[in-house]
């Protein structure tokens, strides 16, 4: 798949694969810089966004659940510009 999506866009920016491979490459380690850094990336309107949220793993007060350790989850949401492309629609209730 990943073979796939570097091929096309290398073909449509009109560059070598291996080219394309870099600048994607040094695209999503800047997004990840960026998220470790505790920063939101907005990657557009017809995209989403990526943010960092820390889930803690206190367990409430007399749970019988063992307490887990906090960690840092990525959350994308994505934009009405993507749900629209994707022609999402939720199946009909009966």
């Amino acid at each position: 798949m990943l073979d796939n999506l570097l091929e096309r866009c290398s073909r449509k920016a009109g560059c070598r694969r291996e080219q394309a491979e870099q600048i994607i490459a040094l695209f999503l380690s800047e997004i990840v810089e960026e998220l470790a850094q505790g920063h939101k990336v907005d990657l557009g309107p017809e995209f989403g966004v990526f943010s960092v949220k820390l889930r803690t793993g206190a367990a409430a007060e007399g749970s019988p659940r063992t307490p887990k350790d906090s960690r840092y989850k990525v959350i994308f949401r994505e934009n009405s510009g993507m749900r629209k492309q994707l022609k999402i629609q939720l199946p009909e209730e009966k």
